[in-house]
């Protein structure tokens, strides 16, 4: 059984121990997949409640939601795999330079493998914002707290993934793997200042 299929009290035992894995980008993961349960909650409640007419963009919400959820959790547990590739790469043998060669060109892998589920968490996040507005707007005014609340953990998700992106970058040497990740932290800082508006939109309603 990976991290994400773990009961959460046996999961925070894991985290709060010395063990370097699941360390920041799983809980970033794990944030992700609380945000999207919480919009989805929302869409439900807010589905039982609405007029047949009014029910489209509810259910385009929740349309969009429902696989983001599992894909977090897989995240859960890709993140921490990657970290464990770069440590067992660390580890290779370098007495000769045949053997430093092949541990510096799977260190290089492993780091990009590193970078990339988080990246990935923090795609999936602004993507779970973007169907988030609907329910920020249409979403029942009962359980408006709960789209605040979804769309913060989502924030959170996505920027502690950059963190975890650009923790990696340091270690990566190839220029143009290093522009590609740049470039989508850059992409994800734009598209998150823009989607501030879903949970500020909720906290307008919130009152």
């Amino acid at each position: 059984m990976g991290y994400g299929g773990q009961r959460l009290e046996e999961f925070l035992n894991v985290l709060a121990s010395s063990a370097p894995v699941p360390g920041g980008g799983s809980v970033a993961a794990l944030a992700g997949a609380l945000g999207a349960s919480l919009l989805t909650m929302v869409g439900e409640i807010t589905m039982g409640k609405k007029k047949p007419e009014d029910k489209t963009p509810i259910e385009e919400a929740l349309k969009a939601l429902e696989p983001m959820r599992g894909r977090f959790t897989e995240l859960i547990d890709e993140d921490a795999a990657s970290f464990e590739k770069v440590m067992a790469a660390f580890k290779l043998a370098k007495e000769d330079e045949s053997q430093q060669q092949a541990r510096k060109a799977a260190i290089e892998e492993a780091t990009i493998g590193a970078a990339a589920a988080p990246l990935e968490t923090a795609r999936t996040a602004v993507a779970a914002l973007e169907a988030g507005a609907a329910l920020a707007e249409h979403g029942s005014r009962s359980a408006v707290s709960d789209v605040a609340c979804g769309a913060l953990c989502l924030e959170v998700s996505a920027r502690a993934a950059g963190y975890n992106i650009r923790i990696n970058l340091a270690g990566i040497e190839n220029a143009d793997e290093r522009a590609r990740f740049e470039g989508g932290l850059a992409e994800i800082e734009k598209k998150l200042a823009e989607l501030a508006r879903v949970r500020e939109r909720a906290e307008e309603r919130l009152g």
